[in-house]
């Protein structure tokens, strides 16, 4: 049996929020499958980003659209780059 995944939900009237350990990459990998085929669908998403990437950086925060298979393979991309810069600064 494989090792457990540990994530957090909440909810409220308005989001659903699911959080993942940053280094759980086959669960977050997974996630953003699930979204490319969401896309494909012919849905769009708004992503609404928001990071930090040392502790003495700022918070920063990023709002774009997705509507396509090669955008969502270019967030997967900037996610991953993104995530292995947060890992090293811990």
């Amino acid at each position: 049996m494989k090792e457990v995944k540990e994530l957090m939900v909440s909810m409220n009237t308005r989001d659903f929020t699911i959080d993942i350990p940053i280094e759980d990459d086959e669960l977050i990998e997974t996630i953003f499958g699930a979204l490319k085929e969401y896309v494909h669908r012919g849905f769009s998403l708004r992503i609404k980003e928001s990071y930090v990437t040392s502790l003495s950086d700022s918070l920063k925060i990023i709002t774009k659209i997705i509507s396509g298979g090669a955008q969502m393979d270019e967030w997967r991309i900037e996610s991953k780059q993104l995530r292995s810069i947060i890992r090293k600064s811990k």
